[in-house]
């Protein structure tokens, strides 16, 4: 299956600005219920979203391969060990739930 660049640059965009949403979103609920702003899944959000905009910026600025691969890898890698926290973190917390 073949997908256009310009489509995939499209795509992009559209995630980007759905990602801004559900952040925002996430922060304003957060004040109005008087919780901590900045945790585990703010961080990954934080980390997906810089990753995106980087790919963003590639679109309009011919940066050289190899930093963008070791740029995107790198937050890729970062956000993967986020994800495996956050769940080890939950299933901790099932645990001393059902003591």
């Amino acid at each position: 299956m073949y997908f256009s660049p310009s489509f995939l640059q499209n795509t992009l965009y559209i995630v980007a600005a759905i990602l801004v949403i559900f952040i925002l979103a996430v922060i304003i609920y957060k004040i109005k219920h008087n919780v901590k702003i900045w945790d585990k899944s703010m961080t990954l959000a934080s980390i997906v979203l810089l990753n995106t905009l980087y790919s963003i910026l590639g679109g309009f600025i011919n940066l050289p391969y190899t930093l963008s691969s070791v740029v995107t890898g790198g937050l890729s890698l970062v956000a993967f060990g986020y994800i495996v926290v956050i769940i080890w973190d939950l299933h901790k917390q099932r645990k001393i739930n059902e003591k």
